[in-house]
């Protein structure tokens, strides 16, 4: 086998085995650990609690790096050679030679708030572009996927919590797990992800590039700091997609032996829990189409698309009323 293939099955197995031992929970990268914390409100004065937001590893990809970006680190680690001490940018390049993209999928809190958790592995700035529904958390410009976008910047070490859209020095508008109609994205192929896009420093280089130190507190005032990446694309990729795979009300269904359908249980998170549906409820109609069982429900949702609202009519103990809802993923 090829030495670079033996590499890379190597990399690939070891990453696979951590995964089963949960390692993959805290999406690990050679140079960034990456967490999503949701917060559960006590419902007043903003009070409440970060959680951990459960992941699942789905795939990892890697590739060689481009010609250009390969010749990039190789004039920046020459520039190295020399100096009175070993510069961490340096270190941090030695053995640079692949691209890792891990991919992930979670269950989201559907209407609740989350922050992101970035964590500098290394002795070397790190540059970061997070990205979430397509968009540049630093500015809320289509993020490209290249070193032109802005970054937020890491010192070595430093841990950060990313709570919302930078729109300013000192303003940000809060992360929220939404229904894909309120979702972000103008392209329906990134609606509901988080990525991060991971850039090392160019060690030699004078250059700056766009960056943006980033804080504990999102709120606080941001600075403007100079950044050049040493490459012209990201070294390592983290992407987790939390949008929903499968068209849902978001309940479980039940037969009542004769007219409509009860619910039998309300998921935890869903458009339903948000809108005060119950288990016990009993639905008779979807927008004026009579559903008498639970086949006939999922019929009539296989002829709609995620983001349709769709009317229903409620019947419960103390009362009939009708309520609209938005079907998810």
């Amino acid at each position: 086998m090829p030495r670079h293939k033996l590499i890379v099955a190597l990399a690939v197995g070891l990453f696979v085995f951590s995964s089963f031992l949960g390692c993959a929970a805290g999406m690990s990268t050679r140079y960034l650990d990456v967490g999503i914390e949701v917060f559960h409100s006590l419902g007043f004065l903003g009070m409440g609690w970060y959680e951990p937001l459960d992941v699942r590893f789905l795939s990892m990809d890697i590739e060689k790096l481009s010609a250009d970006d390969a010749a990039s680190v190789t004039r920046a680690t020459a520039g190295c050679v020399g100096t009175a001490s070993i510069p961490a940018e340096c270190v941090a390049l030695s053995g640079v030679d692949y691209v890792f993209a891990r991919r992930f999928t979670a269950e989201p809190v559907l209407g609740a708030a989350y922050r992101v958790v970035l964590t500098n592995k290394t002795d070397a700035p790190l540059g970061v572009v997070l990205v979430i529904d397509g968009l540049n958390t630093n500015g809320g410009l289509a993020a490209l996927g290249t070193a032109e976008d802005r970054k937020w910047v890491l010192s070595p070490r430093q841990t950060v919590r990313i709570s919302g859209w930078q729109v300013s020095t000192d303003e940000a508008l809060a992360f929220r797990f939404e229904t894909p109609s309120h979702s972000q994205a103008a392209d329906a192929a990134e609606r509901g992800t988080i990525r991060a896009d991971v850039y090392l420093p160019d060690a030699v280089s004078a250059a700056s590039s766009r960056g943006t130190g980033a804080g504990s507190v999102i709120g606080q005032p941001t600075v403007l700091v100079p950044f050049a990446s040493v490459t012209s694309l990201p070294l390592d990729i983290v992407d987790v997609n939390y949008a929903r795979t499968s068209v849902s009300l978001g309940i479980l269904c039940g037969e009542t032996g004769g007219v409509g359908v009860r619910i039998t249980q309300v998921v935890v998170g869903t458009v339903a829990e948000l809108r005060g549906l119950r288990a016990g409820d009993v639905i008779t109609y979807i927008n004026a189409v009579p559903v008498n069982t639970c086949a006939e429900l999922a019929a009539y949702l296989a002829t709609r698309k995620p983001g349709d609202r769709v009317v229903v009519k409620v019947h419960r103990e103390d009362r009939d009323f009708l309520l609209t809802l938005e079907i998810e993923e």
